[in-house]
């Protein structure tokens, strides 16, 4: 383990902590405990071949750090936030390279206060949410709307250069109910493909024998060992890696969380890299590669 300082970090994250190894199987990883827009300013360009991630959800969990992202006080706050990162991942990633995004929606009460609760992740009770709190969202929405995170982000992410190749229904077989009486229950999510060019690594045989080669049907992996996250499932990322990353290629997730990316990728014979602000994530999934 080695500790390092960037200075281009902001005042309130001045240190990156690296964790490093080599599994058996000779593949190297690398786990970063700091901002995700900061440590990958540190980061090579058009270095990794695949980026799999899953952001910070606008205004669902409160990971009780100050820099997160996810609890700005308005949409556009949200998605200017998210996207700073992504321009950075843009710069890592190789001209090659895919990227594959795995992001949900939010409904704005116009309260702040959910009707229900979340069985996934104790991180989601954090009562009155400030966004809502303050009268509302400003940008022309009505209370109990779904507000289209999801396309407001990757919108964004196409005015700055990104090209959005493929949405890719996720239908989360299995998945907890949500707790709502007035409209259906969500059973899926949205899992965006972009690059950088219009030509870059595309492995569609994995994808043959599928009966809708964008929608998945997978089951939802339950909560990780009291860590509050809701991870997506192993065989998610398998399907990502086995079609958008060549063989011993890297894998990055700029927002590690329980380290599901990471684990995976390095039994699938890559070497990975991920990147979390919480130290507590971090440990877990340096531990977690550390016995593969």
């Amino acid at each position: 383990m080695s500790t390092t300082e960037s200075p281009e970090l902001r005042k309130a994250t001045p240190t990156i902590i690296t964790h490093e190894g080599i599994a058996k199987n000779g593949c190297t990883w690398n786990v970063y405990n700091g901002d995700s827009r900061d440590v990958m300013k540190t980061l090579p360009s058009n270095h990794y071949d695949t980026i799999i991630t899953s952001p910070p959800y606008f205004w669902l969990r409160d990971y009780g750090h100050e820099n997160q992202i996810g609890l700005e006080d308005s949409v556009e706050g949200f998605v200017n936030n998210l996207c700073q990162t992504f321009d950075e991942v843009y710069r890592v990633m190789k001209p090659s390279g895919v990227f594959f995004m795995n992001i949900g929606d939010t409904y704005y009460s116009g309260k702040g206060e959910s009707k229900g609760v979340d069985k996934k992740s104790s991180k989601r009770r954090f009562g009155l949410r400030a966004v809502d709190k303050s009268g509302g969202l400003g940008i022309g929405i009505k209370p109990k709307s779904l507000i289209g995170i999801p396309w407001r982000v990757t919108n964004e992410m196409m005015s700055r250069g990104w090209v959005l190749r493929s949405t890719i229904i996720w239908y989360r077989q299995h998945a907890l109910p949500e707790a709502v009486r007035d409209r259906p229950r969500r059973s899926y999510e949205f899992i965006f493909m972009l690059t950088k060019h219009k030509d870059y690594y595309f492995n569609r045989a994995p994808l043959m024998e599928a009966a809708q080669e964008d929608m998945w049907t997978i089951t939802a992996r339950p909560k990780a060992q009291n860590l509050g996250t809701a991870p997506y499932p192993d065989e998610l990322v398998e399907r990502c890696i086995n079609i958008g990353c060549p063989e011993g290629g890297k894998v990055l997730d700029p927002f590690l969380g329980s380290g599901t990316t990471a684990r995976v990728g390095l039994t699938m014979n890559r070497n990975v890299s991920g990147i979390d602000i919480s130290e507590e994530f971090c440990h877990y999934s340096v531990n977690q590669l550390r016995s593969i």
